[in-house]
């Protein structure tokens, strides 16, 4: 990898921000339509976002997922797109994308050492980020109460939740050490 270039680590940060942007539109996508909230990977695509680019890209990245969807690009889960879906009982966990990705992308920054156990870390601050903001909007947009929306919207996608962040730390970590032997 040739950096020394001016303009190639901008040019570059562009480019994987459009792709982590595309990765997410396409991990929505894999999904199991439970109601009313669908079990999909996106949640995996934001982990993926947040342990590899940069707290900015990261954050961008995730904006432009949410904007694409709220022009109506079919990039929400099951193909759907458009400003409803945002406002809808879903809404409170895609609004959470660029908060989960900036906590996962802070954190292994700023680690000393330990950046592996730091990136997991933020991956739980960033899961309690997303279950509370998500289920907050939930019990508003559905007139639910907290247990309903717990019952609901949290316990049943914990353990895949926890699966999806492990598997994006170790995708992550090898990411991360194939980028410093090639420096």
């Amino acid at each position: 990898m040739d950096n020394s270039k001016p303009g190639f680590s901008r040019t570059l940060n562009l480019v994987l921000t459009g792709l982590f942007t595309a990765l997410m539109c396409v991990f929505s996508q894999i999904s199991i339509p439970l109601q009313p909230i669908p079990f999909t990977l996106s949640w995996f695509g934001v982990f993926l976002t947040g342990a590899i680019l940069s707290p900015r890209s990261s954050f961008l990245a995730t904006v432009s997922y949410i904007l694409l969807g709220a022009f109506g690009l079919p990039v929400f889960a099951g193909m759907k797109g458009g400003i409803q879906i945002l406002a809808g009982p879903t809404g409170g966990f895609l609004m959470a994308y660029p908060g989960m990705a900036l906590l996962i992308s802070l954190s292994y920054k700023y680690a000393k050492r330990y950046k592996i156990p730091a990136m997991l870390l933020g991956m739980a601050a960033s899961l309690f980020f997303g279950y509370m903001l998500g289920s907050v909007w939930f019990m508003l947009v559905m007139d639910a109460g907290f247990i309903r929306a717990l019952t609901l919207c949290v316990i049943p996608f914990v353990p895949f939740d926890i699966i999806k962040a492990v598997m994006a730390a170790g995708i992550a970590a090898a990411y991360h050490k194939t980028v410093l032997r090639l420096r």
